[in-house]
């Protein structure tokens, strides 16, 4: 073959190579606008969706709040009972202490007597009738005393028993409290998350619009001794209570949760509520929408844990959220049911 028809390999590489590149330069830019567009999470979330957020977290955290109030009234319970099979355990230990006491009296007094003395005294009597009379006394102490050892055996197990329900009612203490423990903390969380949320929310509202998205507390309305009765009651405390901050757990008189208020409220009618709106829905007779006063609970959310206090006119007053006050509103949605607490 000549040497002039030769293709060498070095001569063609230049080409390719300049393809290469002129395409890479061509894609690079329709690569980078594509990797842009699939990556959303970059862009700085919205009002509306951290408004969103919020009202999600809101309704969470309510249902933590009711869980954790929840569980503030098990433990309630359950140290009542452990603290009702504490006075059982220590009446049954001084019953016990009582009888050892009596049963030891009676041995030592027939140890120093001796049991050969009494039935002597009964075989050298000279009348009949007394004679008689000595071995029946001998029969009712031998019986008592036999009563006493029998009471003794009954009150040892009754105190052993009452010792290992306590036991057990003190384990019951420590596993609740251990709950309460891990749901305070839960709430504690859901309220950091919503503090950060309006925080964020100030944040982006502020520069535009000049005033801040935490809300604003409420002004208290002006006094009034309007009604009678046991819900105008209720009322007239709820009503004080606009422009306290809202706090978990609280029942005043600084700060209130929701079924915290209408605790509160109703206490001023003489009628006594469970810390907890799920718990408050069974107390008092339920009615219909139509049959609505001021004074009655209106329950949100399936399951419960939500309540506010019906005040007319469409209104009702309910302590919100953490960030939020006790304030007016409107009756809203999500409503499950209304009751009207009794004494």
């Amino acid at each position: 073959m000549p040497s002039g028809d030769r293709r060498s390999p070095h001569r063609r590489w230049p080409g390719r190579a300049a393809r290469t590149v002129l395409l890479a330069a061509l894609l690079l830019p329709l690569t980078v606008l594509s990797a842009g567009s699939g990556s959303p999470a970059r862009a700085a979330p919205t009002q509306a969706s951290l408004e969103a957020q919020l009202e999600k977290l809101n309704r969470q955290a309510d249902q933590l709040v009711e869980e954790y109030n929840q569980s503030r009234l098990a433990l309630k319970r359950v140290r009542k009972v452990r603290d009702g099979l504490a006075a059982q355990a220590s009446g049954a230990e001084r019953n016990l202490k009582g009888l050892q006491s009596r049963l030891g009296a009676r041995a030592a007094a027939a140890y120093v007597q001796g049991a050969g003395n009494t039935l002597a005294a009964v075989l050298n009597s000279e009348d009949p009738a007394s004679a008689i009379d000595r071995v029946q006394v001998l029969e009712l102490l031998a019986t008592q005393d036999g009563d006493l050892v029998d009471r003794l055996a009954l009150a040892g197990q009754a105190y052993d028993g009452r010792k290992r329900d306590l036991a057990a009612a003190e384990r019951d203490a420590a596993a609740e409290v251990a709950r309460l423990d891990a749901k305070k903390a839960e709430v504690e969380r859901a309220a950091d998350r919503t503090r950060e949320l309006l925080r964020q929310m100030e944040a982006r509202s502020a520069p535009t619009s000049g005033s801040p998205s935490t809300p604003a507390a409420p002004a208290p309305p002006p006094s009034s001794g309007g009604g009678s009765g046991s819900g105008a009651a209720a009322v007239r405390f709820a009503m004080a209570q606009v422009g306290k901050p809202y706090c978990y757990g609280g029942e005043g008189p600084g700060c209130f949760d929701c079924s915290g208020l209408t605790m509160r409220a109703w206490a001023q009618a003489g009628v006594s509520l469970p810390h907890s709106s799920s718990a408050q829905y069974g107390v008092g007779r339920h009615v219909s929408a139509g049959e609505l006063q001021p004074g009655d609970l209106v329950f949100y959310y399936s399951p419960i844990s939500h309540v506010s206090i019906y005040i007319g006119n469409g209104q009702r007053v309910s302590a919100t959220h953490t960030g939020d006050y006790v304030r007016v509103q409107s009756l809203g949605s999500s409503i499950v049911g209304y009751s009207r607490p009794t004494g």
